[in-house]
């Protein structure tokens, strides 16, 4: 607010009093407002990621993210909090690209689990969220995708207090308030995913090798488990999907 002695003489005491009216009546529009449900996010549970590099240069993979036991959770109408366990077949690639692409991959194979268990009539807890409805309209599932990768990323913390939603009072169209939220969520997410760690497994090191990957043999993660059956038998498909 602009102090008194910036205001021209004789206008002070009006001045502040209409300054006083109008965040007055902003402190009254928020108290009013209805919030979104906030789910209460319960247990983590693993999402297995596996990125697959499927030619000789570092920035050549996909991946394949299973969903299985969080799709399952969610049928019982649970918010749960995905913990990400990353493998991949060399550690070398370029971060800040990774998360990008994986942020992008999760998003589209979410969507794509979201619509098929509301056509079975199953969707529940993050597939059915509705939170920010007022202000979401359309985009909106691009935008509950993030929000689930933050919920991940956040290590427990309130992802709430990490959004930085864009004022609800502003005169702005609410698609431009739903690009500047996906915006800055993407950010976000984007900045923890390219801190996160990703482990070595032996199998899609051997799987990098024989297509052309040249490295020395990085430190492997020894506790690894072997790849499940449904990733080995779609080590050459060479496109991104979910298996749930």
């Amino acid at each position: 607010m602009k102090a008194c002695h910036d205001v021209e003489h004789g206008e002070c005491a009006a001045y502040v009093e209409r300054m006083t009216d109008r965040y007055s009546l902003l402190s009254r529009l928020r108290k009013s407002l209805p919030l979104p449900d906030i789910p209460q996010i319960g247990r983590s549970v693993d999402v297995p990621v596996y990125m697959i590099h499927s030619g000789a240069d570092a920035e050549d993979y996909f991946f394949i993210i299973d969903f299985e036991q969080f799709v399952e959770h969610s049928r019982k109408g649970l918010f749960v909090r995905p913990k990400l366990n990353v493998s991949a077949g060399r550690d070398d690639f370029d971060r800040a690209a990774f998360a990008q692409r994986f942020r992008e991959n999760f998003a589209r194979e979410f969507d794509l689990a979201r619509s098929a268990l509301s056509q079975s009539d199953e969707s529940a807890g993050w597939f059915s969220w509705a939170g920010l409805k007022d202000l979401v309209s359309s985009g909106g599932a691009s935008f509950v995708a993030n929000v689930v990768l933050l919920a991940g990323l956040s290590a427990g913390k309130m992802i709430w207090s990490a959004l930085s939603l864009p004022a609800i009072f502003e005169e702005r169209s609410k698609k431009s308030q739903l690009e500047d939220a996906i915006t800055a969520t993407q950010s976000k997410v984007d900045e923890a995913l390219a801190a996160m760690d990703v482990i070595v497994h032996r199998q899609l090191w051997e799987h990098a090798q024989k297509h052309g990957a040249t490295l020395p043999k990085p430190e492997l993660d020894i506790n690894a488990w072997p790849l499940p059956e449904h990733v080995s038998n779609h080590l050459n498909d060479g496109k991104s999907s979910s298996w749930w």
